[in-house]
């Protein structure tokens, strides 16, 4: 019994604060967004799911979901797979492995906001780097502003947070890497199997658990992305980079509409909440399988 008492002693402080930080906040926010609150008055007035009915027929919500779903499909599939495959070449101990391994990691220990600023600079029309690039070595007239043109300004984004989130899928899959079995890939070499063979079919499966942490955090940084979307363009030109965050931020903030930006906010928590649900279960399913 006194083991049992210390241990909540110890657990009090944490959830205490984990109570107050999160799940305060979340209860609040599913209270709000039942109301019509402007952020201001003290008039808290129940309207029950007139704002959720309100979401699922506002066209801008369609257009940020869309964005989502471009972000979570471009964000997958290119820091997951840049990031294992420079954990493959440095695991495999290149010339300098220890100053890459830094350099790529490097932008990780950035903010949003300072990743923002450095591709605000990088994107700008006549002294950004990349158009200098393209002036040198292609067209001496190129003058494109990237973040200001409906074509390119959401992909200009995903690829300046693949460029920061690179680094840390390439970490966790150094940790994977770490933990492979080297006597199952002896065993391949003398079976006869080639490179190709020994990582789908050795490497990779035993990389299964860096996958899942991989993917799951890749999933929720993309649908929870604000920072650098509001850095570079607040969702413009003409909401074309318009995701959930800032169509949220905008519509409690800008237009005074507390209530419907919370039930935004509480749609996004579910979208977030099933897509990591459904994976889990089954990755797990998977595992019983075996």
């Amino acid at each position: 019994m006194i083991q049992k008492n210390t241990a909540w002693q110890f657990l009090l402080v944490p959830l205490l604060v984990y109570g107050v930080v999160i799940v305060y906040p979340f209860v609040q926010t599913l209270y709000l967004s039942l109301t019509n609150w402007d952020g201001v008055s003290q008039a808290y007035d129940f309207i029950g799911l007139r704002n959720y009915r309100g979401v699922f027929t506002d066209p801008n919500f369609r257009g940020a979901i869309y964005h989502n779903i471009i972000w979570v499909m471009i964000f997958l599939l290119v820091p997951t797979v840049l990031g294992l495959i420079l954990a493959v070449l440095l695991d495999r101990g290149v010339p300098g492995a220890v100053f890459f391994k830094s350099v790529i990691y490097l932008p990780m220990i950035f903010s949003y906001v300072i990743i923002g600023m450095i591709w605000n600079f990088i994107y700008e029309p006549r002294i950004g780097i990349l158009n200098m690039v393209i002036r040198l070595f292609g067209n001496p007239e190129w003058n494109y502003a990237w973040l200001a043109q409906k074509e390119t300004a959401l992909l200009a984004i995903i690829f300046a947070a693949s460029w920061q989130h690179t680094g840390l899928c390439m970490i966790l899959y150094l940790a994977g890497l770490s933990g492979v079995r080297q006597d199952l890939i002896e065993a391949a070499r003398i079976d006869g199997a080639g490179g190709r063979q020994i990582f789908f079919r050795v490497v990779l499966p035993q990389l299964k658990n860096s996958t899942v942490v991989v993917v799951s955090l890749t999933i929720i940084n993309s649908l929870k992305n604000f920072d650098l979307v509001y850095i570079t363009t607040k969702g413009g030109p003409y909401r074309s980079s318009e995701v959930l965050t800032t169509l949220m931020y905008r519509e409690s903030f800008w237009n005074y509409r507390m209530g419907y930006g919370s039930a935004v906010a509480s749609v996004l928590f579910i979208i977030v909440f099933i897509v990591v649900y459904f994976y889990f279960r089954s990755v797990m399913r998977e595992d019983h399988r075996e």
